[in-house]
This record gives structure tokens, sequence and C-alpha cells, in this order.
């Protein structure tokens, strides 16, 4: 996805999320249901005017964010490089948000669903196309699996985002297939391998790094 796409379709889906919240703002509660366990029940609530446009302000604040990476990042030649992938996670990730405030605002309004029937499988997309482009990814401070290891080798860093880019998939699909599981074992299937794989990535960078001969340890600065 080029650059002009992406922005255009990030931001024309904020202002679609603000215009759709500020129509809906008249007939929300004044005390709105903006939490729920894995379980489907309501555990957290705010008045209707945080309820109705804390996210839509949240998602400018990380498209500005996303906007400023590329420029901002001492490895901002890198990020050129996998310019296109880095596009569309900025307009994954903002239509990931906007569901999970249309289904806010939805069930606020009277909708009758599980709202983590539409919030999972959001995330599980979110999460599978991480997993696309971690492998295509390039060092940077930002973007990506950063440990000490994988900053400071070329190396290790794209032998770590290949094996990442393949679990984070896996998890992608898994979290999606969760909403078929009984409540009461979603949040075991989605937070434990969440932390195997976080973990294991972690030491699996660590171990790659130690196995490197020292003329291939570098930490060179583009």
């Amino acid at each position: 996805m080029s650059s002009r796409s992406a922005y255009i379709s990030a931001w024309l889906v904020l202002a679609a999320t603000f215009v759709g919240s500020l129509i809906a703002y008249p007939y929300l509660p004044a005390v709105m249901a903006t939490h729920w366990g894995i379980d489907g029940q309501v555990n957290g609530t705010m008045n209707a005017f945080a309820g109705a446009f804390l996210l839509p302000f949240i998602m400018f604040a990380v498209l500005l964010i996303l906007t400023a990476i590329p420029y901002i990042d001492p490895m901002r030649s890198n990020i050129e490089s996998f310019r296109r992938q880095y596009n569309g996670l900025i307009a994954v990730l903002m239509l990931v948000l906007a569901t999970v405030q249309t289904a806010v605002l939805s069930v606020n309004l009277g909708a009758l669903f599980n709202v983590t029937s539409v919030i999972l499988p959001a995330v599980g997309i979110m999460i599978f196309y991480l997993g696309i482009i971690l492998p295509q990814t390039k060092r940077n401070w930002f973007i990506g699996i950063r440990t000490p290891w994988t900053i400071s080798s070329d190396e290790v860093w794209d032998k770590t985002h290949e094996l990442g880019g393949r679990l984070f998939q896996i998890l992608g699909v898994v979290i999606v297939l969760s909403v078929f599981a009984p409540v009461s074992y979603q949040v075991w299937i989605i937070v434990a391998p969440l932390v195997v794989i976080v973990v294991g990535l972690f030491l699996y960078s660590y171990a790659l790094y130690q196995k490197l001969p020292h003329k291939k340890m570098h930490n060179k600065t583009v």
C-alpha cells in the first residue's frame, strides 16, 4: 500500500469514527459500558463524553505517532525498505480500533450482542497481519520484536522476526477461533500462547546472538 493511500484511508476512518461518535453521543446513556471481561460481562464504565470520544482521540494520537516514526527513527532508511507493509499496518490498526469503537457504541445504544465476539476477531486479524509483515521488517527502534540482541544484529533481527512472524500468524488464528470456545477458557487460550511466544522470542534472540561469531556482531546505525 502506498503512503498516500494508507494515510488517506487512515484519516478517513478516523474522521468517520469521530462523526459516528458525535452522532451517537446524544443517544448514549449518561454512564456507558466501556470495558468487558473475557466472559462478556461489563467490568468498566465511563461518562458518556469520555466513552464516546476517548478512543477516537487515542486513534488520533496513534495516527500522529505512526506518521512521525518514519521521519524520527535513527534507522529510518530501514523503515523505507518495508514502507508498504508499514503503511498497511497503519490502515489495519485504524480499522481495528474503529471496529472496537463501533462495537462499544452499538452495545450502549441497545444492540444485543457479546462485544467480545467482535473485539476478539478484530484483534486476531491485527495479530495475524503483524505476523505477515514481521519477516519483512528491518532493524528499527519502533516496529518489530525489539530486544537488545535483535537491535544489535541484522542477522538476529531477521531470524527472530522470521520465527515471530509464523508464531504471530498462528496466534492470530487462535484468537479469532477463540470466540467459539467456552468463555471460561478464552482468557487462557489467548494469554498463555502470547506469554509463551513473547518469552520464547526473547530467549531465542539471546541464543542467536550468543552464537554469532564476534566479527558478525555489530551495532550499525543506518
